[in-house]
C-alpha cells in the first residue's frame, strides 16, 4: 500500500539553529529552517519575554526575520556585546502542533593581563591603565 502524504504536518525543525563563535562588536546572525502546513508563525522570546517587548537600549539591534516559502527564520543582533546574553527562543505554532528552537548567547571570557613596567606611569598623561605595584609609582609622582 503506497504511503499517503497528508495535507498538514506540524512545525518541525529542519535545520536548527547551529552553534557559532561570534566577536564582540560584530553583528551576530542566526539562521534555521522550520516546516509544517499550514505555514507555522513564530514568536521569539529573550529572557522568557516575548522579544518585541524589550524596549530602548537593551532591544536595540535585535531583528528577527521570517520567510514563509523558504521557512528560513533569522535572528541578527547588532553589535553584540554585554547585555545580549541569555537563551533566545524561537516557538513555531500552526493548529496541528508546536515546535521550539533555541540559541543560548554566553560570553566568552578570557582574562587578559597586561603588566606596565616599573615607573611607566608618567605624570603627564591624562589617562593610565593602573594595574597592581604600578598604582604607588603613580600615586607617588601624583603626590596622592
Amino acid at each position: 500500500m503506497p504511503e499517503e502524504k497528508l495535507p498538514w504536518s506540524p512545525p518541525k525543525w529542519t535545520q536548527p539553529f547551529s552553534s557559532s563563535r561570534v566577536q564582540q562588536g560584530c553583528e551576530a546572525v542566526f539562521q534555521g529552517v522550520v516546516a509544517g502546513c499550514p505555514h507555522p508563525t513564530i514568536k521569539w522570546t529573550w529572557r522568557g519575554k516575548p522579544l518585541e517587548e524589550f524596549t530602548g537600549k537593551v532591544g536595540r539591534g535585535k531583528s528577527t526575520k521570517y520567510d514563509e516559502e523558504t521557512g528560513k527564520v533569522t535572528l541578527v543582533i547588532e553589535d553584540l556585546g554585554p547585555g545580549d546574553e541569555g537563551q533566545y527562543e524561537c516557538r513555531a505554532d500552526n493548529p496541528y502542533g508546536d515546535s521550539s528552537c533555541t540559541i543560548l548567547i554566553n560570553p566568552e571570557v578570557t582574562k587578559k593581563t597586561i603588566v606596565l613596567p616599573k615607573g611607566s606611569c608618567r605624570p603627564k598623561l591624562k589617562a593610565c591603565h593602573i594595574d597592581s605595584d604600578d598604582y604607588a609609582d603613580y600615586a607617588a609622582l601624583q603626590g596622592l
